[in-house]
């Protein structure tokens, strides 16, 4: 088909540009094609099938792998264009909208993958200008689809980026300052089957559906499955909108495997930072080049998250007048030694006072007590074993170590005793990870008993293992206010999440120091093998409420032993009283005092704590 150059005018493309970008007058298209052959471009109008508009990409717009044009034409919003090479389609992996794969899951035979790709339309997105810093974020961890897809959920658009704006008020209500989601880029959901071939353990070799995203796609392309509408750009940007009138962040999760050239993770970044304004992202894979990410000036005050880069090799240059926490490590170290703290295991106390305090003042860490690879929180006190037979791999799959408690029975039961130390053992997880000091993660569903029925590794289960099971929140009611009231007891007290690490010394004259350990015995920290118990005292006169009044004394009491403790309990200034504000052996709805209706403490030198709970107090 020849070229209507009345209509289509054509020039030289830049190059350096990946995918389409806008133009003054136009749009320029790049694609980068190895090897040799006859490449072309061809535009079809919306849903036809035959194309409008063929242009042949000669060596003349070829800079290397690259072949780029620009396209003088203003109204290609109404077009869909794909590239063939030899008379076969390619994939343009910088695409910024991929068409026609909008059901999830769906499988399709090779022959009828298609390639059509689309325009970006020019739409505004609500901008956050204020940064939540590390200390003061909740972050929240939801999957796109599987957190609003299950029938009880009580959205209209179920599994879409609109179900999930349609939770941003119970978000904001419970506490949460930032969402994080997992992979909502385009990615592919079936592997090819010579991968499936090479790498799969499966004795039938059946390719497995990627629920969970982690996986290398076309970057720049939202996912189009989890849009209820024909517009993913402008559904992604009315959700970041919302969240940022909320005064909330929006950060997502990007997978970028070995192979994958650090330019295009650069531009990636830049992208969605630009068009998207998101505010942070949490980076996975052997593909992230941290050292040039964190150079970047155009992500200079955007959050970088990664679990595994050197994040105390500070970026070089001028040196800030006031140094920003942009870079922030991932702790799964939090995760394993604080759970196997809360099931009893010995010779953890070390690691737990350590991570407890981790917080360096150059970059953030982010704890977590359950995350989307692992038991769920419940499911941490239910199951002692992972139990992933339904993902068609003979339970070969998933970690082997989940550091988990089941209290005494494999899997649900109706006996009360098991069930109220479940109920205490989560509540005591939810303290673990709040009273640290650090950035907390709740993944999305455990605030309210959500579980995979012990599958460790829900990274197939697109249905209810892996969907978030909405109708539990009325019989975990009282939980849900317990994470609720517990984050906003962290959040009132800013000795609770400092923007720096704490010091076991009185620098500041104060008489007491920053940050002191007891036992059975004031002032003095029993960390031998055996122990299973130690308390916290804060200073609160070193950190300033908002008001500017000093923070209040707080003694955390935490006993993980299956027998009653006895702790020391330190002396105050005079005219100060010790009142319990938390108790984790109480019922979930009762055990966070309201504020000012603390009871006080009668004045006494030590307490018993009962066994496998927390307790914590306020002196003022």
């Amino acid at each position: 088909m020849t070229i209507d150059k009345k209509k289509w005018e054509i020039r030289q493309g830049d190059p350096t540009k990946p995918g389409v970008t806008k133009l003054p007058t136009g749009y320029n298209f790049s694609i980068c094609v190895e090897g040799t052959g006859s490449v072309e471009l061809l535009f079809y109008r919306r849903e036809e099938e035959e194309p409008e508009q063929v242009i042949q990409l000669s060596e003349d717009y070829r800079t290397g792998h690259v072949y780029a044009v620009t396209v003088l034409k203003n109204n290609l919003l109404s077009y869909e264009y794909e590239y063939r090479l030899d008379g076969t389609v390619i994939q343009d992996s910088c695409a910024r909208l991929c068409l026609g794969n909008a059901a999830f899951g769906e499988k399709k035979e090779k022959e009828e993958k298609s390639y059509r790709y689309g325009v970006l339309k020019e739409l505004p997105v609500e901008h956050r200008r204020e940064k939540i810093p590390y200390e003061d974020m909740i972050l929240y961890k939801v999957h796109v689809r599987g957190y609003t897809m299950h029938k009880n959920s009580r959205v209209r658009k179920k599994g879409t980026f609109q179900g999930l704006s349609e939770k941003i008020g119970y978000w904001k209500d419970l506490g949460i300052t930032s969402i994080e989601l997992m992979p909502a880029y385009d990615f592919l959901e079936y592997p090819e089957q010579e991968i499936v071939d090479r790498y799969s353990v499966l004795e039938y070799k059946e390719a497995r559906l990627n629920y969970w995203g982690y996986t290398k796609g076309n970057y720049f392309a939202p996912k189009a499955a989890y849009c209820g509408g024909n517009s993913p750009e402008q559904e992604v940007k009315n959700f970041v909108s919302k969240l940022h009138k909320e005064g909330m962040e929006c950060l997502m999760d990007f997978y970028f495997p070995r192979e994958i050239e650090p330019q295009l993770v650069q531009e990636v970044l830049r992208f969605w930072k630009l068009e998207y304004d998101m505010d942070g992202f949490v980076l996975f894979g052997e593909g992230v080049w941290n050292d040039l990410i964190s150079r970047d000036p155009i992500l200079a005050d955007t959050k970088l998250i990664c679990p595994g880069w050197n994040v105390e090799q500070k970026p070089k240059g001028k040196k800030q007048a006031k140094p920003v926490r942009r870079l922030a490590e991932y702790n799964t170290g939090f995760q394993d030694t604080m759970r196997r703290f809360l099931k009893g295991d010995e010779e953890q106390l070390p690691g737990v006072l350590y991570y407890a305090k981790r917080n360096p003042s150059d970059y953030g860490v982010v704890n977590y007590m359950a995350n989307h690879d692992g038991f769920t929180l419940a499911d941490l006190v239910t199951y002692d074993y992972r139990h992933n037979e339904e993902n068609g791999e003979n339970n070969r799959d998933g970690s082997s170590y989940n550091y988990s408690y089941n209290c005494g029975v494999e899997g649900p039961t109706r006996k009360q005793a098991v069930l109220e130390i479940r109920g205490k053992q989560m509540r005591n997880a939810v303290l673990l990870l709040m009273l640290s000091q650090g950035t907390p993660l709740i993944y999305g569903g455990d605030e309210m008993g959500n579980t995979q029925k012990g599958n460790n590794n829900a990274y197939c289960q697109d249905n209810e293992i892996g969907w978030v099971d909405w109708s539990s929140a009325k019989r975990f009611s009282g939980f849900t206010s317990f994470i609720r009231e517990v984050i906003r007891f962290r959040k009132s007290h800013p000795i609770l999440h400092m923007p720096y690490e704490l010091r076991a010394t009185d620098y500041k004259s104060l008489g007491w120091p920053e940050l002191s350990y007891h036992s059975e015995k004031a002032w003095f920290s029993n960390t031998e093998g055996c122990s299973r118990h130690s308390g916290i005292l804060y200073c609160g006169g070193y950190a300033r409420k908002e008001k500017g009044d000093p923070d209040d004394f707080i003694y955390v009491m935490y006993n993980m032993h299956w027998h009653e403790c006895a702790f020391a309990i330190p002396d105050l200034p005079e005219g100060m009283k010790w009142y319990l504000a938390i108790d984790s052996c109480k019922k979930a709805e009762e055990a966070v005092s309201v504020p000012g209706e603390e009871k006080v403490v009668r004045e006494k030198k030590s307490l018993m704590v009962p066994a496998r709970s927390i307790m914590v107090f306020v002196g003022k």
